[in-house]
């Protein structure tokens, strides 16, 4: 009851009734409202449009890393089992020559093209796919040392790029990593590769590795002796 007066006595000192206190927004009040939310919105979308490139390159960073490690594993596997030969290594980047393996993050990117099934040089890719996101692999070695087809030692590279990256162009691609940061869209990776690693493989299980991998770091001018 008190407070059906207090409105009352609202209504009257406001020079309206009861009746006209009940009634809806105005359509000026509607227009200000969606004017205010039409701001709002276009405030923060661009913020929204970056946080989600910027998620989505993260998680293909991620999955490239994984593709990346996952390649070098299996070729170092196939060493250590002494099982790696010319036949399911990596293409080579060249002909052997003067110590290249220090050189490995120098080689140039793979050419632009479609992914091949089965790379035959070392500047083509391969198609990866994980978790639904696609990618191109260039995966290489330089010529090392070889005792006939069995390898003792030699640098490897891989490098995991945006599938989209590699299909349109001239030349080739760039061989320096992505920068991982904010993005509103493609960023760096429609050139980079997402992920870049390097590392050298060696054979540990011969008799004369040791010997082997000294004379390919002298780059064959002399060796300790006892090695043949």
């Amino acid at each position: 009851m008190i407070s059906n007066r207090l409105k009352r006595y609202f209504y009257w000192a406001e020079g309206r009734s009861p009746a006209q206190g009940q009634q809806g927004l105005t359509l000026v009040e509607c227009l200000v409202a969606i004017i205010i939310v039409g701001l709002v919105s276009s405030a923060i979308a661009p913020a929204l449009v970056i946080s989600v490139a910027t998620r989505v390159q993260s998680q293909k960073a991620e999955q490239a890393l994984e593709l990346a490690q996952s390649e070098i594993d299996r070729v170092r596997l196939l060493v250590e089992r002494s099982e790696a030969n010319t036949g399911n290594l990596p293409p080579s980047t060249a002909v052997a020559g003067a110590n290249p393996d220090s050189r490995v993050a120098e080689v140039a990117g793979p050419t632009y093209g479609a992914p091949v099934a089965a790379p035959t040089t070392a500047f083509q890719t391969r198609e990866a796919n994980l978790n639904g996101n696609r990618f191109a692999v260039q995966v290489y070695r330089t010529p090392g040392r070889f005792v006939g087809n069995v390898p003792v030692t030699f640098g490897m590279g891989v490098r995991v790029y945006d599938y989209d990256a590699v299909l349109n162009g001239t030349g080739s691609l760039a061989k320096d990593p992505a920068a991982l940061r904010m993005v509103d869209g493609v960023g760096q990776r429609g050139r980079r590769p997402l992920v870049a690693l390097y590392t050298n493989v060696t054979a540990g299980e011969e008799g004369n590795s040791l010997c082997q991998y000294i004379r390919h770091l002298n780059n064959a001018a002399s060796v300790p002796t006892g090695c043949n």
